[in-house]
């Protein structure tokens, strides 16, 4: 009966030791898949480019409103805006690891041009000053 015992054990041994090499294996696999799911910098900045598309969008939009005799319409002009700045302030982070002091002059162009939006009769300024925006944004994610 010994003898029964022992090849038992042994069998036991060798499903303990292939448990373990399985389960090493396992979490070397993980590891690499997590490793390996980060985004490439140029993966990272084509994403932050398709994010700020749609402040450019807005921006384009801001000068047109702007001009409109109707009030709805004009009135629309800081409506544009805020969705500029909504969206650069939801990717504020990404944009400053690129460059803060960039960015943060971008914060303050834009500052500059809803106070100007909130006005009449400005209508080369406000073109100026969204074109302004618009150009250091595009510098700011490299889509010139």
């Amino acid at each position: 009966m010994s003898l029964y015992r022992e090849a038992r054990t042994g069998r036991r041994r060798l499903w303990i030791a292939a448990g373990a090499v399985a389960a090493g294996a396992v979490i070397v696999v993980v590891f690499l898949v997590a490793r390996g799911s980060e985004p490439t910098a140029a993966e990272s900045l084509a994403s932050l480019q398709d994010d700020v598309r749609p402040a450019l969008a807005a921006l384009e939009l801001v000068p047109i409103h702007y001009e409109s005799t109707n009030a709805t319409t004009h009135a629309a002009a800081a409506d544009q805006l805020a969705v500029a700045r909504e969206t650069i302030e939801a990717n504020v982070d990404e944009l400053r690891a690129l460059d803060r002091a960039e960015t943060d002059r971008l914060q303050e162009e834009l500052t500059v041009l809803d106070a100007l939006v909130r006005t009449t009769g400005r209508n080369a300024e406000v073109e100026r000053a969204t074109a302004e925006a618009a150009a250091q944004l595009r510098q700011l994610v490299r889509l010139d």
